[in-house]
């Protein structure tokens, strides 16, 4: 079985097309014109290999080549194809395309699969069109843990909600139809370049991943009082340095809890940011990142930050606002999102049988695996990205390198259909 390389250099490079910024990168957010063009490229492509086509209640795509026990649990393989505004044409397409070649190499190969194997293609992964905790939506809405609240509520940069910009897409959203059963899905897994320099940087072809981290966020605002550089030190209500110690403070509970679990205060707004002025106001955002499942099985993080805020307003005089930045239904901070561990050894064997050079890395951003793995069996596949950077015009992965990561996906579905 072998990939035809030039078909999925023409997919990938057929989607970029489909962008509403030519010229600066690839911009399809969900529900948009761009989007239905790339789902009509995606659907021909899937119904010229005889696949069963079909959109579920939330718009995902989805083509099905029957197994020869129609009855038995689905393989589901895929990713997303909407991209942020001004990315690239490789984040979440490389396993789109991926998925789609694995099957047209199969039906040219008369491959006899067992159990049925499904592509899904995904148009709501990126959390940014509708802003922090609204990603993944497609995952969600198949796994049942979308909620008709989300749809009414979150707005993308157009002021839509996603109801109000799904019902302009030609779709008014049917959660409950969208769900699939536990247990339907024998194993999902995804194919996507690595945001990050790890794979590049080693000359590494292959990252197979254990688990992917949790992730948390809050947004903490300090009131203070604004005052001329001149106030004498004894009367300010200074929100920055309030805030300067609550950044410490995060960084203290978190080396606390050992090394499953990192923390950062990465973005500060600052107002007024000047030398001549006392801030009266800062915003922080916190980022948290899970390792394993027992470092906060008996801490209550939100306890331990709102401990420090409480202590930090007596000393400042400043107010102190915390709140939770969660997908609706979801935990602050989730766990982290475990793989098969009997697939990623299988996937080691392939490896070292095609050649290829891997390594284990378990690090990463949110993607749509990170949904599946708690309800259905699930492993998750890197190849390189050129220096690491992603959601970018200057994303890159060598399309050999995304060769090389389908056949490795390509083995692995083989086995697993059997």
């Amino acid at each position: 079985m072998e990939v035809n390389l030039a078909r999925v250099i023409k997919d990938i490079e057929t989607l970029a097309t489909f962008t509403a910024t030519p010229g600066n990168g690839v911009t399809r957010s969900s529900y948009s014109h761009e989007d239905k063009l790339a789902k009509e490229y995606l659907k021909n492509e899937m119904e010229r290999i005889g696949l069963k086509v079909w959109e579920d209640g939330f718009s995902t795509l989805f083509g099905r080549r029957e197994g020869k026990n129609p009855d038995a649990p689905v393989i589901m393989i895929g990713s997303h194809y909407d991209s942020v505004v001004n990315g690239g044409a490789f984040d979440g397409v490389a396993g789109t395309v991926a998925a789609l070649e694995i099957l047209r190499v199969f039906h040219e190969n008369n491959i006899e699969n067992e159990y049925p194997i499904e592509i899904i293609a995904m148009n709501a992964e990126e959390g940014e069109t509708f802003g922090s905790g609204t990603g993944v939506s497609n995952s969600r809405a198949l796994v049942g843990t979308l909620t008709e609240k989300e749809l009414d509520t979150v707005k993308n940069r157009h002021g839509l909600t996603k109801r109000e910009a799904m019902k302009e897409y030609g779709l008014i959203p049917d959660l409950e139809a969208a769900k699939r059963e536990k247990g339907s899905i024998k194993n999902f897994i995804e194919l996507h370049i690595e945001q990050g320099p790890v794979l590049d940087n080693h000359n590494i072809d292959i990252g197979l991943v254990e688990y992917l981290p949790g992730i948390g966020r809050y947004k903490v605002n300090f009131y203070g009082k604004l005052a001329d550089s001149t106030a004498p030190m004894d009367t300010r209500q200074d929100a920055m340095v309030a805030a300067s110690r609550f950044v410490l403070a995060v960084n203290q509970i978190v080396k606390s809890l050992g090394p499953g679990i990192t923390g950062t205060v990465g973005e500060l707004e600052v107002s007024p940011n000047s030398h001549q002025f006392v801030p009266e106001y800062v915003q922080a955002k916190v980022e948290i990142r899970t390792f394993d499942v027992e470092t906060l099985k008996n801490v209550n993080l939100h306890d331990l930050l709102m401990k420090e805020i409480n202590s930090i307003e007596a000393e400042t005089n400043v107010e102190i606002e915390l709140t939770e930045m969660a997908r609706v239904g979801y935990s602050n901070p989730t766990p982290p999102s475990v793989m098969v561990k009997e697939n990623v050894e299988l996937m080691e064997n392939i490896c070292k049988d095609l050649g290829y050079k891997y390594t284990i890395i378990n690090n990463g951003t949110g993607h749509d695996a990170m949904i599946m793995a708690d309800f259905a069996p699930t492993n998750f596949i890197y190849v390189p990205s050129k220096e690491g950077i992603s959601h970018d015009p200057d994303e890159w992965t060598d399309y050999e390198d995304i060769k090389k990561g389908i056949h490795v996906m390509m083995q692995l579905v083989y086995k697993l259909c059997k």
